[in-house]
């Protein structure tokens, strides 16, 4: 059999370790093409089949860029790398005709492994490409040793990872970062669904049928209480009668915040697609990676298409202060004409009332004593979108209600805004984290007082308290709830499953925030504490300096292991011939020093005529290894290795005596 036969299989294996992480985001005739001709190619080396001529090759390349191009159009992000290294992944096994073609193949998977990195950052998976990555070191190992046995393979690969890994913390921890990820890669992750600068009625009712993550806080300290966590994104100002819009507003002057009961976090935030970071009310504090404005908002130059770390402080106590004159006007606007009715009712409510706070409770006693419900399948409204729902449905979910009550106090010269973020999320029982899932999609209203400044006004909760305390599931009828967010219902089965994800989801987070979240401000921070100040120029060469004097003394170590003189080289047959007989010492039958292997069989023999079966096919065994004069394989000796290992001789019956 030619050695390609035997090689290739386990290239094509390494190649699909490496493509598997990508199967799902692929289009499926890449799949179908990989697996194709990936089949033919272990095919043709193992029966000898002729193998496509380089004018076929050539063509069938053509082929698969013009489809990748197709596929993915003028998109480079790290789906289209995957794709198109997995169209040229499928056709290099039909070209391994030498052993530079196997080796250039193998390192294929390689590179396959490293786009992992544009599209994938949690632990999972990186461990997975760990895996991918000794699979593919162990090819490599056989092509140049294929005598070898796999299980040996496998180990000197998982030896050669782990000598390098000291490396590999050195490098992670003291090269210079740049802002992003955890391997420096811009990530061009699938957007999940989140707010947008648009926010009309049914929105966020849509944004809680998923259960897909928005982002995950660990708090330094406790974890305050849930009725607290009201998670800011983004304020709207502009209402054109349906919807609210949201503008970049040219700064006005921001005067610090003054407030108590200060929480410091962490939020690893997903992709979004959008420009804005979350925060809990209100952060007094903003990250390098974004600007503060002054409706307290965070906002970044570019939009979210990678994870993103950042720390924060809040102030959970707070007041803005005094409005500046051309947001008050702002948080006033009204379009001229529409839903005369919600403007009559918020005018009788102004009549004779100097206080403004009078107004917001009259708006949230309406809500609460009237037959207002809380609902995710709120009915279509009229043209008239707030008069609908206040007058005639009073069925609508948290962006109804916010809307309406923006709209009321407007009408009735009470400056009001729109809030758009999440409220409340999960607290893992196993660690200070707390996941925000779309599901925890949220609006509420901030109204102008003086002397108060902005104050948080929310509407739901005067409609559907347990929405505040408890969460969505509470809120809503029985059966409206999705089955995600319904599964408390399902006792003591769903308990356990919740136990074992809240361990994983602690396990993953702080490989998240500790490592993954590593970037540069945690290298700043870590590197001051041994002296090294990375804000001026010596500080990046010193941390460069110091990383290469810790890879020059490991490589100085490695260089005495192997320079030193070598000992007597060990004969593996002898070893394995040693342990044979230490387990037939153990019952009794010890070998005489100066007694030979066929000696040796025959006492086994007579003492122990149980054993002499087992005993002597592996003497003989030794002595055509020891004794045969032929080439010893590795195959043989392994072979020798097992029986030696199933034999397990035990006292049942005494040696008897000479």
């Amino acid at each position: 059999m030619k050695p390609d036969a035997g090689q290739a299989p386990a290239i094509i294996g390494a190649l699909a370790a490496a493509l598997f992480p990508h199967a799902l985001r692929l289009p499926p005739w890449i799949v179908v093409w990989c697996a194709g001709l990936w089949g033919y190619g272990a095919l043709a080396a193992r029966y000898g089949w002729r193998r496509p001529g380089k004018w076929m090759r050539t063509g069938l390349t053509l082929v698969g860029i013009f489809g990748a191009m197709v596929s993915f159009g003028h998109t480079l992000g790290g789906d289209a790398f995957a794709g198109l290294l997995a169209v040229m992944a499928g056709l290099k096994p039909l070209e391994m005709s030498s052993y530079r073609d196997r080796m250039v193949t193998a390192f294929l998977a390689y590179f396959i492994v490293i786009t992992s990195l544009f599209v994938y950052e949690n632990l999972a998976m990186t461990m997975y490409m760990g895996l991918s990555v000794l699979v593919t070191t162990s090819v490599l190992i056989r092509l140049n040793h294929p005598e070898g046995t796999l299980s040996r393979h496998f180990r000197l690969s998982g030896v050669i990872m782990a000598q390098a890994l000291p490396l590999t913390v050195i490098l992670f921890f003291l090269f210079p970062r740049i802002q992003g990820s955890l391997w420096g890669v811009p990530q061009e992750t699938q957007a999940t669904s989140g707010f947008s600068d648009t926010l009309s009625m049914g929105r966020v009712s849509q944004m809680v049928q998923s259960d897909e993550i928005a982002f995950q806080a660990r708090f330094q300290g406790d974890v305050p209480e849930r009725r607290r966590l009201y998670w800011r994104g983004i304020v709207f100002y502009d209402f054109d009668g349906r919807s609210w819009q949201w503008k970049l507003r040219a700064p006005v002057p921001m005067d610090p915040l003054e407030g108590e009961d200060p929480a410091t976090y962490t939020i690893g935030l997903e992709p979004h697609r959008d420009r804005w970071l979350f925060a809990l009310d209100l952060p007094a504090t903003d990250p390098d990676i974004a600007r503060l404005f002054p409706d307290y908002t965070l906002m970044r130059r570019g939009k979210v298409r990678r994870k993103l770390h950042y720390r924060l402080t809040s102030l959970m106590t707070y007041n803005t202060g005094p409005v500046h004159r051309r947001d008050r006007a702002a948080a006033l606007e009204l379009p001229e004409g529409g839903n005369p009715r919600s403007r009559d009712l918020a005018r009788r409510w102004a009549q004779g009332v100097d206080d403004p706070r009078e107004i917001v409770d009259a708006a949230l006693r309406t809500i609460r004593e009237e037959n207002f419900v809380y609902t995710l399948s709120p009915p279509t409204l009229g043209p008239e979108p707030i008069d609908s729902f206040l007058f005639d449905t009073r069925r609508g979910y948290c962006e109804h209600y916010a809307s309406a009550f923006a709209f009321l106090m407007r009408a009735a010269d009470v400056p009001a805004r729109v809030v758009g973020g999440y409220q409340g999320g999960t607290q893992n029982r196993y660690g200070g984290y707390v996941t925000v899932r779309q599901s925890d999609a949220h609006a509420w209203v901030e109204v102008y007082l003086t002397g108060e400044g902005w104050v948080r006004v929310d509407p739901t909760a005067a409609v559907a308290p347990d929405r505040i305390e408890q969460g969505v599931a509470a809120a809503l009828a029985p059966g409206e709830a999705p089955d995600f967010l319904a599964g408390g219902r399902f006792g003591e089965e769903f308990r356990l499953w919740r136990a074992i994800r809240d361990g994983w989801d602690a396990v993953n987070i702080g490989w998240d925030m500790w490592f993954a979240g590593y970037a540069f401000e945690q290298q700043q921070s870590l590197l001051q504490k041994i002296g090294i100040d990375l804000r001026s120029w010596k500080g990046p060469v010193r941390a460069l300096m110091l990383a290469f004097g810790l890879i020059a003394l490991i490589a100085l170590g490695f260089g005495l292991r192997i320079f030193r003189k070598p000992r007597e080289t060990a004969d593996p047959v002898r070893e394995i011939y040693a342990s044979f007989c230490r387990k037939l010492a153990r019952v009794g039958l010890e070998r005489d020093p100066h007694q030979g292997p066929v000696a040796f069989a025959d006492r086994i023999a007579d003492r122990r005529p149980d054993l002499d079966s087992a005993a002597r096919g592996i003497i003989d065994h030794y002595v055509r290894l020891r004794y045969g004069g032929a080439g010893v394989g590795e195959a043989d000796i392994e072979e020798f290795r097992r029986s030696v290992r199933r034999f397990q001789p035990d006292r049942r019956s005494a040696p008897r005596d000479q």
